[in-house]
C-alpha cells in the first residue's frame, strides 16, 4: 500500500513536471495512467486480455483529445467502439435491447465524468466515492483488489490536485475510468446493494448534467463550448474554498441512505431522479436568489 502511494505519488510529480517543461500549461489526462495498474492488476488472470488491449489503445488515441484535441466526431467513435467492446465482455446472457442501453450507459458516463473534471478536487471526491463503493461491497477479490490500487492513485492525484489548476483527470483518463466502471458494474450486476449504492453516487451529477444541457439548448446555445454552469463551478466562482465538493459529497450520502428502505429496481430509479432534480433545483434558486445576493 505504502509503495504503490509513494510510486503514485513519483509518477504524478513526474507528470506534472515534464508537462509544464514541454507544453507550458496545466497538466491535464493523468487519470490515463490508470491503464497500467488496471491491465496488471484486474486483467492479471488474462480475464478479457484482448478487450482491455483494444480500451489500451483506444485511451491513448483519446489522449491526444488532452494535449491537442480531437474532433467531438472521433471522441464519439472511441466511447461507441469501447461500447461494444464493453458489451462482449459482459459475463452474463444479454440481448439487443441491452447493446443500446450499454452503449448509452458508457456515452453518458463519459461525459458526466467529463463535466465533472472543470475544479481540482471534484472529479477526485466523486472517484473516491464510486470505487470505495465497489472496494467495501464487492463480491470480487480481482475488483476489490483493483478499487484499492484505484484508490491509492486518486489519493495521490488529490494531494497534488489540492492546490487550483495543478492537474486534472482528463478527458482520457475520464473515457478510462468510465470503461473500468462499467466493466465492475456488470460484473456485479447481481449484488443488488453495490448496485444500488453506485447509482446512487452517480445519480446527482448526472442530473445537474441533463439540467445544464437542458438549459443550454433552451437558451440556444452551442453544446460544444465550455461551459461553467453545473452546480459545483458555481460555488467554486462564488467561494475561495473546497465547499463546491458538499454537493456531490451530501446527495451521495443523501441518496445511499434512501436506497436502504427501497429495494433496487424502477421504483428507486424514479424516486431518486425526482427527489434530486427538485432539491438541485431548489439548491439552485437558494444560490442564485438568496446566498449570493
Amino acid at each position: 500500500m505504502i509503495f504503490c502511494l509513494i510510486s503514485f505519488s513519483l509518477i504524478n510529480f513526474s507528470y506534472i513536471y515534464l508537462w509544464r517543461k514541454f507544453l507550458e500549461k496545466v497538466p491535464t489526462g493523468v487519470g490515463v495512467l490508470l491503464i497500467v495498474p488496471c491491465y496488471f492488476f484486474y486483467f492479471e488472470q488474462q480475464l478479457h486480455l484482448f478487450s482491455i488491449s483494444l480500451i489500451f489503445i483506444f485511451s491513448f488515441v483519446y489522449f491526444f483529445d488532452d494535449l491537442r484535441g480531437i474532433h467531438f466526431l472521433w471522441r464519439i467513435l472511441l466511447q461507441i467502439l469501447s461500447s461494444l467492446i464493453v458489451f462482449f465482455s459482459i459475463p452474463f446472457d444479454v440481448n439487443q435491447i441491452f447493446l443500446i442501453l450499454n452503449l448509452f450507459f458508457i456515452i453518458i458516463l463519459v461525459n458526466v465524468l467529463n463535466f465533472q473534471d472543470g475544479e481540482d478536487l471534484n472529479i477526485s471526491s466523486l472517484l473516491i466515492m464510486i470505487f470505495s463503493v465497489f472496494y467495501f461491497y464487492s463480491e470480487l477479490e480481482l475488483i476489490k483488489k483493483t478499487s484499492s490500487i484505484i484508490l491509492l492513485f486518486l489519493i495521490s492525484f488529490s494531494f497534488f490536485n489540492f492546490k487550483q489548476n495543478s492537474l486534472y483527470f482528463g478527458d482520457s483518463g475520464c473515457y478510462f475510468i468510465s470503461i473500468i466502471i462499467a466493466l465492475f458494474a456488470y460484473n456485479e450486476f447481481e449484488n443488488t446493494t453495490l448496485i444500488k449504492f453506485l447509482f446512487s453516487v452517480i445519480i446527482f451529477p448526472l442530473i445537474d448534467v441533463f439540467y445544464v444541457i437542458v438549459y443550454r439548448i433552451m437558451n440556444n446555445e452551442n453544446l460544444l463550448t465550455r461551459n461553467y454552469l453545473h452546480i459545483y463551478q458555481i460555488i467554486a466562482q462564488k467561494i475561495n474554498s473546497k465547499f463546491y465538493l458538499l454537493p456531490n459529497l451530501i446527495f451521495s450520502l443523501l441518496n445511499i441512505l434512501i436506497s436502504f428502505f427501497i429495494p433496487l429496481g424502477l421504483n428507486l430509479i424514479i424516486f431518486l431522479f425526482f427527489v434530486n432534480f427538485i432539491l438541485l433545483i431548489i439548491m439552485r434558486w437558494v444560490i442564485k436568489k438568496v446566498w449570493f445576493t
